[in-house]
């Protein structure tokens, strides 16, 4: 068993995993979105504005708590 794990290194890595899957999803359903995947999304009743602004967040917050996780890894 390797004793120099560091919860705090492993806490951060899992936060950056989860942050770029979290900007993957957001850039599927953006997208989605703009008409590039064929879904129709008129079908479900959501308007087109609200999910450019749902993926529009979840990438964007996504992509902050991946970089901000990351740069945080050496510390």
């Amino acid at each position: 068993m390797n004793q120099n794990n560091d919860p705090q290194k492993t806490k951060r890595m899992v936060l950056t995993v989860s942050g770029l899957f979290d900007a993957l999803i957001g850039a599927g359903i953006l997208l989605v979105g703009f008409g590039f995947f064929p879904v129709d999304i008129a079908e479900f009743g959501i308007p087109q504005w609200v999910i450019l602004v749902v993926g529009g967040t979840m990438f964007i917050a996504g992509t902050w708590m991946a970089v901000h996780n990351y740069s945080r890894l050496n510390e």
